[in-house]
């Protein structure tokens, strides 16, 4: 009887030792964005407290758009392994939200999920991965019209705007909370939904680990009021205006981050919760924000760093060094690796992976860090043709090779207008081209296959 007591206990204190997890990603946004990184367009003191209190890393990088970001940051995955369709993560693919459900986590997911398919239109058959089948025990998202039965699309648009073909998710939501459609009305707005719900998750699981994955909607197209704007109604509700609304919603995406960590600290988790926050791709092509003493114009779906340097910061009082910047190469692949690293999972041996883990770095040591990363890019490779690159690099945090031979001088050609000749080049430039094209040559020059 004393050996099973003593037997519990050491268990109970083992699953007290692992941290909560909690990722937060917003939609489209850029390094550039926050002011704890230089940003000069907008007021976001709350990432001035995470930094000030936590870490921020200044060279995370993501995929150039949303979904090959998302499948990448779950399964710790280049996507030539296993991207092949826009708005799909496929079925027999482990996630971190598997991985650290098995560990003994309780798993929530809350915002934008947008992996199960049928976000090219109604009616497209659901092929892809549901939050349940991707390792989540509660969750909701927004949802797109064809996760909708025709009862619930019918409703949908009975309430108004924006139509009975299209979702919001922002005023007006088309919500799916653990399987059922949520009725919601004209004054409810979806980031607030998503973080009462992301809030309501953490309090209830306080008692044992668990782990939130919070895709936040904000702060994507369409750039709407937010309910802090000075002016809200119908029409701000729901026609875009960037010039207007995008700088509300950093803002409330900021203030939403505040609440998060405002609730973690009044339960008393602060000190056994890592909060990490990033971006899924750049900011939204064509919003300039200014960074430092240059503009950055957003370049979403794109491979230039306006399109795949992504804000990272970190929190964990006692544990993440305060005020403390890393200069690491951080890849979307590195999260899966550090999340079962933190929770004492193993990876499936009859998998690959391709991350590496930076718990280490979080913790303030040296780690491991990478001497490159390495992006695969396609946006659909279901379709024939595509207005959108097709395009491979590997980069180090200054110079970046393409899979075509072009190599550009990051830090002194951000655009990346001015290819650097190859005949030329310095010997540092030389010597780095080398190790990059072998980073390529190791990688499939595209898909193995691709599935419509």
């Amino acid at each position: 009887m004393l050996r099973t007591v003593v037997l519990l206990a050491a268990f109970t204190a083992f699953l007290h030792a692992r941290p909560n997890i909690v990722l937060v990603m917003a939609d489209d946004l850029g390094y550039e964005c926050i002011s704890a990184n230089g940003g000069r367009s907008y007021k976001t003191p709350t990432f001035e407290r995470i930094a000030d209190e936590g870490m921020r890393f200044t060279h995370c990088y993501s995929q150039p758009v949303c979904t090959p970001s998302r499948n990448k940051i779950m399964t710790g995955k280049y996507n030539w392994r296993n991207y092949r369709r826009f708005g799909r993560l496929e079925k027999n693919q482990t996630t971190f939200a598997h991985l650290l459900r098995q560990a003994g986590y309780a798993t929530g997911l809350t915002g934008k999920w947008q992996l199960a398919g049928g976000s090219n239109g109604p009616g497209e058959h659901l092929t892809g991965m549901t939050p349940g089948e991707a390792g989540f025990d509660e969750h909701a998202f927004w949802a797109y019209n064809a996760e909708l039965s025709i009862e619930e699309r019918d409703r949908y648009a009975a309430v108004g705007p924006p139509g009975k073909n299209k979702t919001s998710r922002f005023w007006h939501p088309a919500v799916i909370e653990n399987g059922k459609y949520v009725h919601t009305g004209m004054d409810d707005y979806g980031p607030d939904l998503f973080s009462e719900f992301a809030l309501d998750f953490i309090e209830r699981h306080r008692d044992e680990p668990f782990f939130l994955y919070y895709p936040m909607v904000l702060t994507h197209a369409p750039f709407v009021a937010t309910p802090h704007s000075s002016v809200i109604d119908e029409k701000t509700k729901f026609k875009s205006d960037p010039d207007a609304y995008f700088g509300d919603m950093v803002a409330y995406a900021d203030y939403l981050m505040g609440r998060l960590i405002d609730r973690v600290d009044a339960l008393g988790l602060g000190e056994n919760t890592l909060i990490l926050f990033t971006g899924d791709n750049g900011t939204a092509r064509g919003i300039q924000s200014k960074l430092g003493n240059r503009v950055v114009t957003g370049k979403k779906a794109y491979p230039p760093d306006a399109g795949t340097h992504v804000p990272l910061f970190a929190r964990r009082p006692g544990t993440v060094p305060g005020g403390l910047v890393n200069d690491d190469l951080i890849d979307f692949s590195d999260f899966l690796a550090t999340f079962a690293d933190l929770a004492g999972a193993a990876l499936p041996a009859d998998d690959h992976f391709d991350g590496r883990s930076f718990r280490a770095q979080l913790e303030g040591g040296a780690g491991s860090p990478r001497e490159w990363l390495f992006v695969h890019y396609d946006k659909d490779p279901s379709l024939e043709t595509t207005p959108f690159p097709r395009i491979r690099f590997a980069r180090t945090k200054r110079y970046k090779l393409y899979g075509d031979g072009r190599m550009y001088d990051v830090p002194h050609d951000w655009e990346e207008r001015r290819p650097i000749d190859a005949e030329a080049a310095g010997a540092e430039a030389v010597s780095v081209r080398a190790a990059l094209q072998r980073v390529l040559h190791s990688m499939p020059a595209w898909n193995p296959r691709r599935s419509r």
